[in-house]
């Protein structure tokens, strides 16, 4: 059965330190195991409404599961609110240097005809002829691949800082999780130490599931990744294409090299 989340949750605590459930002690389980037995010589649980069978401590601990999730879920919002925000300018930072860079690659130099020979070069190998006029084209356009290598550096170190970023969060994120998961767990198990308890002096024991029908609930989690759920999705699909630098100074360098049949250009050295 589902149980409707209070409005004003049983109890508040911080997050454990650690993802790992801690056991019931001796003394916690023989005291939730008398309180059912209380209450079930007073026909406690019973059913509600909707034909589920529950109690004020069913109750209770369904109350402060979900506060315990609002409250690790808030903090945790309060704590990325910051990161989230970078995240979501580290992604128009890398849509501006994307556009940047798409638009300084179509400015680029046509690339030389590494065949071409000047006066004094004819007995040189094919190999040193190739190698100066990729040197000489790199030189006459130094001004324009520094630009653009300054460009490719910039989207690279954005991407690279959304990436870190987003892992980060994400791990804070799937610690709160496996926290919550553990509060679950934890609220689950008393809940049947109690249950076992009230089956032993319940007049309709044979009625009652032998084992509580319930699921705990909380829209923390849900509310928490609605708030950042468009600027996560942003991060994902740009980290997911893989923004790459690929294709600018240094490849547009070495295509020239393998650029044999390029319009020739006039000889200027004499």
């Amino acid at each position: 059965m589902k149980l409707p989340n209070p409005r004003a949750p049983a109890q508040s605590k911080p997050p454990p330190k650690t993802a790992q459930p801690e056991p019931l002690s001796a003394s916690e389980a023989k005291k939730l195991g008398k309180a059912g037995e209380r209450d079930g010589h007073h026909g406690v649980p019973k059913q509600d409404e909707n034909g589920a069978w529950t109690s004020p401590l069913v109750q209770k601990e369904a109350n402060a599961y979900d506060a315990f999730c609002i409250f690790a879920w808030g903090e945790l919002q309060e704590k990325q609110e910051g990161a989230y925000k970078e995240i979501s300018r580290l992604c128009q930072e890398i849509h501006i240097v994307e556009e940047r860079l798409t638009a300084q690659r179509k400015e680029a130099p046509p690339p030389p005809d590494l065949t071409e020979r000047f006066n004094g070069e004819e007995k040189h190998s094919a190999k040193l002829i190739r190698t100066r006029r990729q040197r000489e084209y790199e030189l006459e356009n130094a001004a324009y691949f520094s630009k653009l290598k300054q460009t490719e550096a910039s989207l690279d170190n954005a991407c690279r800082r959304l990436s870190e970023l987003q892992s980060t969060v994400q791990s804070a994120e799937k610690t709160t999780s496996m926290q919550c998961e553990c509060a679950a767990s934890r609220a689950t198990e008393r809940i049947t130490v109690y249950w076992q308890g009230a089956l032993k002096t319940h007049p309709l024991y044979d009625r009652i599931p032998p084992i509580p029908e319930i699921t705990l609930e909380s829209n923390a989690e849900s509310d928490y990744q609605g708030r950042n759920r468009a600027v996560r999705e942003e991060a994902a699909l740009i980290l997911s294409r893989k923004p790459t630098t690929s294709g600018g100074a240094a490849a547009n360098t070495r295509r020239t090299e393998d650029n044999h049949h390029a319009p020739k250009k006039k000889p200027t050295r004499k």
